[in-house]
């Protein structure tokens, strides 16, 4: 597979990281904005939607060898995060987020507000107070704020930066809490959020007009947000021209560069309209938030939340190809970053929101290179393992032979080394090998073998959609105050980490 050169300059950075981290730490306890306690004055906030410690594993296998590194692996700091939320063991995004943005959990569906909000006020009690996000506080301290996401930027993930509902599927009405001077907008955020850069743009467009890519708008009250949002000064981009003519006399900006979710990494280069990569948007929002004409009273520092989020929605489908592909993504755009700031006054962060029920089977053989000891004999498949062994079947030696062969199931059937306990990759009770299955996958296409493109791997349970998980997820932390990262934290530490770093 490709390696990246992203993830080999990695490690002089970790390391700058830390001493930076120690150097900031061990200074006077403001910095040039005076926010009393601060020792960042920016801070980017990487999520990745639903990337739960087997995918990152199997991220990495399938990047640079069970072996390498990625960019995550060489951050200084770490942790293990709980996910739970107030009303369930296996958590959704709207109240994780919720959690890792105000230091506060909530219930299942809800995003802004307290854990006395009912998911659609179904017991008709009113909803509960309304939380204070992370991104509200710095607009209120003068940063510049932004929020881009590979989803709607009205999805729950990012809306849960800026909006208090308890529905998060009303996306439309999301939409409007971010519209300066609407009559649901939320005041806290100000002037206005400096960048949103997504998909999402059905929200914005009426139902009764066709977008710039020949899809519908979702509105059902006939107003096109595009051009309120320019009314309020903003500039509108939706495809990849738009955004390479932005500059840092654009801000604010609003980019919406798909009708729905943004294109799986996988599938971008066909993309009709042309769209940014994750790491094209990162590195523009951090340029324009850092050098970008300020908005009156606006001081310098920034806070920017990044969200790979299409890496839950790979999962959900069953589909580990396009899973790992955007997993590896937000690894490249987390690296650009890095080298993109100064770590001894920006804090990087990174974690996910939840997990997925998936995960590595069997007991799959690194490839023929990389084995410790020769092999007598071997099928000729596993001489050439697709993505590094990790999306193909599982190999093993027979030790009786020395000969490397797929590993078979209590029938002898052969089986793929990455699974799901539930999804739309349920076969039922008579299994067939993965490389000859004609089990239809995504789009209805018979794949050729498990690393194929349209592949679903295998499930236990059947579901038309695959589950999140309750299992821990991973922090990653670099740069000024990281070093508070550490131990088995309940994800509303990542709030505290991060509101501590900016002296709020």
């Amino acid at each position: 597979m490709r390696r990246s050169t992203t993830f080999r300059t990695m490690s002089a950075l970790a390391m700058a990281g830390t001493m930076a981290a120690g150097t900031v730490m061990a200074g006077g306890d403001r910095d040039q904005n005076d926010r009393r306690g601060a020792v960042a004055k920016n801070v980017i906030f990487f999520v990745g939607d639903g990337m739960g410690v087997s995918t990152i594993t199997a991220t990495r296998v399938y990047s640079v060898g069970v072996a390498g590194n990625l960019v995550v692996d060489q951050f200084p700091y770490t942790a293990l995060s709980r996910t739970y939320s107030a009303d369930s063991i296996t958590p959704d995004s709207a109240p994780t987020m919720t959690a890792m943005m105000t230091g506060a959990n909530t219930n299942a569906g809800v995003i802004g507000l307290d854990d006395s909000t009912e998911f659609l006020d179904f017991n008709g009690d009113g909803d509960g107070r309304r939380l204070t996000t992370l991104l509200e506080q710095a607009k209120r301290g003068g940063m510049k704020v932004g929020v881009v996401s590979t989803a709607r930027i009205t999805h729950a993930t990012p809306a849960a930066t800026f909006a208090h509902i308890n529905d998060r599927n009303d996306e439309s009405s999301i939409a409007r809490q971010a519209l300066p001077g609407d009559s649901a907008y939320n005041d806290q955020l100000g002037d206005g959020i400096d960048l949103l850069f997504g998909g999402g743009r059905q929200f914005f467009v009426p139902n009764t007009v066709v977008d710039e890519e020949g899809g519908s708008g979702s509105r059902t009250d006939g107003r096109d947000l595009r051009a309120e949002f320019r009314g309020k000064g903003y500039s509108y981009v939706w495809n990849t021209a738009g955004f390479n003519n932005l500059t840092t006399r654009s801000l604010p900006v609003l980019g919406l560069f798909e009708r729905g979710h943004m294109e799986y990494e996988y599938d971008r280069a066909s993309d009709a309209g042309g769209e940014p990569s994750l790491t094209d948007m990162t590195l523009k929002a951090i340029d324009l938030l850092k050098n970008g004409q300020a908005r009156r009273g606006q001081k310098s520092g920034y806070f920017l939340m990044v969200e790979g989020g299409r890496i839950d929605h790979a999962h959900h489908e069953g589909n580990a190809l396009r899973a790992l592909h955007d997993a590896q993504e937000l690894d490249r755009a987390i690296g650009a970053a890095v080298r993109a700031v100064d770590l001894r006054d920006t804090l990087i962060i990174v974690s996910a929101d939840h997990s997925h029920v998936f995960n590595i089977a069997g007991y799959p053989l690194r490839p023929l290179n990389e084995m410790p000891y020769p092999v007598r004999s071997f099928d000729p498949g596993y001489a050439s393992l697709a993505g590094n062994g990790i999306l193909d079947v599982v190999y093993d030696v027979n030790t009786a032979t020395g000969h490397v062969e797929p590993s078979g199931d209590a029938n002898g059937v052969p089986y793929s080394a990455l699974v799901y306990a539930n999804g739309p990759g349920y076969r039922g009770a008579t299994r067939v090998d993965p490389r000859t299955d004609t089990f239809r996958g995504r789009n209805g296409i018979v794949p050729n073998g498990p690393a194929h493109e349209a592949y679903f791997q295998e499930s236990a349970v059947p579901m038309g959609s695959e589950t999140h998980s309750a299992e821990e997820v991973a922090i990653y932390a670099i740069g000024a105050g990281s070093d508070l990262v550490r131990g088995t934290v309940k994800n509303t530490f990542i709030y505290r980490v991060m509101a501590r770093a900016l002296g709020f």
